[in-house]
Protein backbone atom coordinates (compact mmCIF):
# COMPACT_ATOMS: atom_id res chain seq x y z
CA UNK A 1 0.00 0.00 0.00
CA UNK A 2 1.65 3.44 -1.03
CA UNK A 3 1.42 6.61 1.24
CA UNK A 4 1.74 10.21 0.99
CA UNK A 5 4.93 11.16 2.89
CA UNK A 6 6.75 14.95 3.41
CA UNK A 7 9.48 15.62 1.24
CA UNK A 8 12.15 16.87 2.86
CA UNK A 9 15.75 18.87 2.07
CA UNK A 10 18.99 18.04 3.18
CA UNK A 11 18.12 20.16 6.79
CA UNK A 12 14.70 18.11 7.24
CA UNK A 13 12.82 20.89 5.89
CA UNK A 14 9.26 19.86 4.42
CA UNK A 15 9.33 21.13 0.88
CA UNK A 16 6.65 18.90 -0.72
CA UNK A 17 5.13 15.62 -0.82
CA UNK A 18 6.45 12.16 -2.32
CA UNK A 19 4.86 8.87 -2.75
CA UNK A 20 6.81 6.26 -0.82
CA UNK A 21 6.69 3.86 -3.57
CA UNK A 22 9.12 7.09 -5.31
CA UNK A 23 11.14 7.61 -2.62
CA UNK A 24 11.80 4.09 -2.25
CA UNK A 25 13.05 4.24 -5.51
CA UNK A 26 15.34 7.69 -6.03
CA UNK A 27 18.08 8.22 -3.45
CA UNK A 28 17.56 11.91 -4.64
CA UNK A 29 14.44 11.95 -2.54
CA UNK A 30 14.43 12.36 0.88
CA UNK A 31 11.40 11.37 3.21
CA UNK A 32 11.38 10.82 7.04
CA UNK A 33 11.02 7.40 9.43
CA UNK A 34 10.90 6.22 12.79
CA UNK A 35 12.84 3.91 14.32
CA UNK A 36 12.32 2.44 18.00
CA UNK A 37 14.40 0.46 20.40
CA UNK A 38 12.38 -1.13 23.76
CA UNK A 39 14.04 -2.48 26.32
CA UNK A 40 12.37 -4.52 29.38
CA UNK A 41 14.08 -4.11 33.03
CA UNK A 42 15.99 -6.87 32.81
CA UNK A 43 18.03 -4.59 29.97
CA UNK A 44 16.54 -7.06 27.36
CA UNK A 45 16.01 -6.01 23.99
CA UNK A 46 12.46 -6.59 21.81
CA UNK A 47 13.23 -7.38 18.82
CA UNK A 48 11.10 -8.74 15.87
CA UNK A 49 11.27 -10.98 13.63
CA UNK A 50 10.19 -9.21 9.57
CA UNK A 51 7.28 -11.06 8.19
CA UNK A 52 8.79 -13.51 4.99
CA UNK A 53 5.42 -11.35 3.34
CA UNK A 54 8.08 -8.31 3.22
CA UNK A 55 9.54 -6.93 0.19
CA UNK A 56 12.49 -6.09 2.06
CA UNK A 57 14.47 -8.04 4.21
CA UNK A 58 11.60 -10.63 4.74
CA UNK A 59 12.38 -12.84 8.03
CA UNK A 60 15.43 -10.64 9.21
CA UNK A 61 15.44 -9.52 12.71
CA UNK A 62 14.98 -5.55 13.74
CA UNK A 63 14.44 -3.52 16.41
CA UNK A 64 10.76 -3.13 18.27
CA UNK A 65 9.16 -1.07 15.66
CA UNK A 66 9.92 1.37 12.78
CA UNK A 67 8.22 2.61 9.86
CA UNK A 68 7.55 5.80 7.87
CA UNK A 69 6.08 9.42 9.04
CA UNK A 70 3.17 10.07 7.25
CA UNK A 71 2.84 13.61 5.50
CA UNK A 72 2.27 16.32 8.29
CA UNK A 73 2.86 13.64 10.60
CA UNK A 74 4.49 14.72 13.54
CA UNK A 75 7.74 12.01 14.23
CA UNK A 76 6.51 10.89 18.07
CA UNK A 77 2.88 10.89 16.53
CA UNK A 78 4.34 8.39 13.76
CA UNK A 79 6.35 6.52 16.51
CA UNK A 80 3.36 5.81 18.40
CA UNK A 81 0.99 4.53 15.75
CA UNK A 82 3.59 2.35 14.03
CA UNK A 83 4.28 0.99 17.56
CA UNK A 84 0.31 0.21 18.00
CA UNK A 85 0.03 -1.02 14.46
CA UNK A 86 2.63 -3.42 14.16
CA UNK A 87 3.04 -4.81 17.76
CA UNK A 88 -0.49 -3.34 19.17
CA UNK A 89 0.61 -1.37 22.56
CA UNK A 90 1.52 1.78 22.95
CA UNK A 91 4.36 2.57 25.55
CA UNK A 92 5.81 6.03 26.38
CA UNK A 93 9.01 7.07 24.45
CA UNK A 94 11.58 9.47 24.85
CA UNK A 95 13.69 11.07 21.36
CA UNK A 96 17.24 9.91 21.61
CA UNK A 97 18.11 11.58 18.41
CA UNK A 98 17.77 11.78 14.63
CA UNK A 99 20.37 10.50 11.65
CA UNK A 100 20.01 10.77 8.16
CA UNK A 101 21.34 7.52 6.04
CA UNK A 102 21.29 7.03 2.42
CA UNK A 103 21.46 3.26 0.22
CA UNK A 104 21.01 3.46 -3.18
CA UNK A 105 17.98 3.22 -3.50
CA UNK A 106 16.79 5.98 -1.06
CA UNK A 107 17.46 8.50 1.65
CA UNK A 108 15.74 9.52 4.62
CA UNK A 109 16.25 11.00 8.10
CA UNK A 110 15.37 8.50 11.08
CA UNK A 111 13.92 9.75 14.61
CA UNK A 112 14.87 6.99 17.12
CA UNK A 113 13.13 6.43 20.11
CA UNK A 114 13.60 4.53 22.91
CA UNK A 115 11.21 2.95 25.81
CA UNK A 116 10.74 0.42 28.06
CA UNK A 117 7.88 -2.15 27.94
CA UNK A 118 7.89 -5.15 30.17
CA UNK A 119 4.70 -7.08 29.58
CA UNK A 120 4.69 -9.39 26.44
CA UNK A 121 0.88 -8.56 25.20
CA UNK A 122 1.96 -8.11 21.40
CA UNK A 123 -1.04 -8.15 18.95
CA UNK A 124 1.05 -8.78 15.56
CA UNK A 125 -0.09 -7.07 12.86
CA UNK A 126 0.65 -10.85 10.56
CA UNK A 127 1.62 -9.07 7.53
CA UNK A 128 4.59 -7.06 9.14
CA UNK A 129 5.71 -9.08 11.44
CA UNK A 130 5.97 -12.77 11.79
CA UNK A 131 6.81 -13.03 15.83
CA UNK A 132 8.69 -10.75 18.36
CA UNK A 133 10.96 -11.95 21.91
CA UNK A 134 12.97 -10.21 24.37
CA UNK A 135 16.76 -11.11 23.86
CA UNK A 136 19.70 -10.73 26.13
CA UNK A 137 23.19 -9.70 25.00
CA UNK A 138 23.95 -13.49 24.73
CA UNK A 139 21.28 -14.86 22.95
CA UNK A 140 21.37 -11.17 20.75
CA UNK A 141 24.83 -12.47 19.79
CA UNK A 142 24.21 -15.85 19.02
CA UNK A 143 21.22 -14.38 16.75
CA UNK A 144 23.81 -12.09 15.20
CA UNK A 145 26.23 -15.54 14.38
CA UNK A 146 22.96 -16.09 11.86
CA UNK A 147 23.27 -12.86 10.20
CA UNK A 148 19.74 -12.34 10.09
CA UNK A 149 19.63 -9.44 12.11
CA UNK A 150 18.98 -5.89 10.29
CA UNK A 151 22.43 -4.10 10.27
CA UNK A 152 21.28 -0.95 11.52
CA UNK A 153 19.05 -2.56 13.99
CA UNK A 154 22.06 -4.57 15.62
CA UNK A 155 24.06 -1.84 15.61
CA UNK A 156 21.79 0.31 17.72
CA UNK A 157 21.28 -2.95 20.18
CA UNK A 158 25.07 -2.86 20.17
CA UNK A 159 25.27 0.57 21.26
CA UNK A 160 22.80 0.01 24.07
CA UNK A 161 24.80 -2.76 25.61
CA UNK A 162 27.77 -1.17 24.99
CA UNK A 163 29.33 -3.65 22.65
CA UNK A 164 31.50 -3.05 20.27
Amino acid sequence: MDELLDLVNEKDEVIGEVWKSEAHNNPQIIHREIAILLTDDKHRVLLQQRSKLKKLKPGYWTIASSGHIKKGEEPEIAAHRELFEELGFDTELKFVKKSFMQSANESRFFYHYFGKYNKRDFVLQIKEVEQVKYFNISEFLELEKTGRIEELSGKWCKEYWGIK
